[in-house]
């Protein structure tokens, strides 16, 4: 793969048997911010995905999605080597 061609979106809480106590809290250990910041982000998420990290290599990628996903949140890795988002036929 090439360098530069994955991006990390967050997309809210995934695992709730954990509960969302939980997955805030270890959210906020992993990024170094406060809990209520953590929750405040992860209510936002459920709502428009976020990134999380942008142009990234798929093994650098793999290793966010991890860590993420150990959090019990929701997450996924996106090639973005074939994002047409901002083209318009017009």
């Amino acid at each position: 793969m090439s360098e530069g061609t994955h991006k990390v979106v967050l997309k809210g809480y995934g695992d709730l048997e954990k509960g969302k106590y939980y997955i805030e809290h270890e959210l906020a250990e992993l990024f170094g911010i406060e809990q209520k910041v953590a929750k405040r982000l992860l209510e936002v998420t459920n709502e428009e995905p976020r990134d999380v990290k942008k142009n990234i290599d798929s093994k650098e990628a793999e290793r966010y999605l991890k860590a993420l996903k150990a959090t019990g949140a929701e997450c996924e890795v996106v090639d973005t080597r074939f994002d047409f988002s901002g083209l318009s036929i017009e």
